[in-house]
């Protein structure tokens, strides 16, 4: 899964095709999606069983209800009849903010494609995973997500006219990467929401918020110097991150609410410097910028809340289990991504 810090909304075609410029600055974390997917064999009264919030075993394609799963198959699968398992778990809820539903599409085609002997480059599951997202499935969505998933790390994403991408990682010094990790906190708010149905509002208004979604892309650069730059304290991130905060609210009324405000200025009054609800707003996780000699306050201002701790991570989606000798008939392959 991953954490975005910048740059959120440019991501999305709807903005970046007009054209003005898109970035976001995020880092993956140490939160997974994992995807177990073998093929199955003709000896079921079911050719595919999907397993997630609820039990499938259907004949068809058609007739499986996840849609990403029901979606992808239907489209990647014109030259293999085999029937499909496909199973998920997740370190942390969907809906979230952490960019799970994209995580889960990542994972799902790294699998199914390591099933048919094909490693993909990540940045081939990158694009496979917007074009199912985005044409396949018709969703209001950014770039954002499945190219952190895919990629994983520390990076700027940059975003180019007609949907191209380029990916940059941050090098800073690992004991201020350390710094920073040690200086960020996420609390559970209790309650998820539909990204899709907050980021149609937001692009509905996209004419309305030009100079506010500038701002936000200015934001990268300054975000990526403050890192970079180890003369300038980081406390500066945690500052650009309130900043940031203040403009997203701007978007549309369906990013915050009362009892996410309320929160969020609780957090502030008890040390922290700054933070954002992760991912298109409305519920999710917060996280906010806390200096060590502040987290014990915080930790008890916002008791209320699930605090759930964290590590940045580098590597993207990876294969967990591929072994094609297994069996001579099916290749099994299982797939993580974060």
């Amino acid at each position: 899964m991953r954490i975005s810090f910048f740059g959120g909304g440019t991501d999305h075609p709807s903005w970046f095709n007009r054209p003005e410029p898109g970035a976001v600055l995020s880092t993956t974390i140490n939160k997974y999606i994992y995807i177990q997917l073998r093929r199955l064999p003709a000896v079921f009264e079911f050719n595919y069983r999907v397993v997630w919030g609820m039990l499938e075993e259907v004949k068809c394609i058609s007739e499986i209800q996840h849609p990403v799963v029901r979606e992808a198959l239907k489209h990647y699968q014109a030259d293999d009849d085999s029937g499909y398992e496909v199973i998920y778990n997740a370190d942390l809820p969907s809906r979230t903010g952490l960019g799970s539903s994209s995580a889960f599409t990542v994972s799902l085609l790294h699998a199914y494609f390591g099933n048919l002997g094909r490693l993909c480059p990540k940045s081939v599951l990158a694009r496979e995973a917007i074009f199912v997202e985005q044409e396949l499935l018709h969703e209001t969505v950014g770039c954002q997500d499945q190219i952190a998933a895919a990629y994983g790390g520390l990076n700027r994403i940059d975003f180019h006219p007609g949907g191209s991408h380029t990916v940059r990682p941050i090098n800073i010094i690992p004991t201020r990467r350390q710094s920073l990790e040690r200086s960020l906190m996420m609390f559970f708010t209790g309650f998820t929401r539909s990204a899709e149905a907050v980021e149609k509002r937001k692009v509905q208004r996209f004419d309305e918020r030009v100079q506010e979604l500038r701002n936000l892309y200015s934001m990268v650069d300054e975000g990526q110097n403050i890192l970079t730059d180890a003369r300038r304290p980081l406390s500066e991130f945690g500052e650009l991150l309130h900043h940031a905060w203040t403009e997203k609210r701007k978007l549309d009324t369906s990013v915050s609410n009362p009892v996410i405000d309320h929160y969020y200025e609780t957090a502030r009054a008890a040390g922290a410097v700054g933070g954002k609800l992760l991912g298109a707003g409305g519920g999710g996780f917060l996280l906010m910028y806390v200096p060590p000699d502040a987290q014990w306050n915080v930790l008890s201002a916002l008791q209320d809340l699930t605090f759930v701790p964290f590590e940045m991570e580098r590597d993207g989606t990876s294969m967990v289990l591929y072994n094609p000798d297994l069996t001579s008939n099916y290749l099994p392959a299982s797939a993580k991504v974060l």
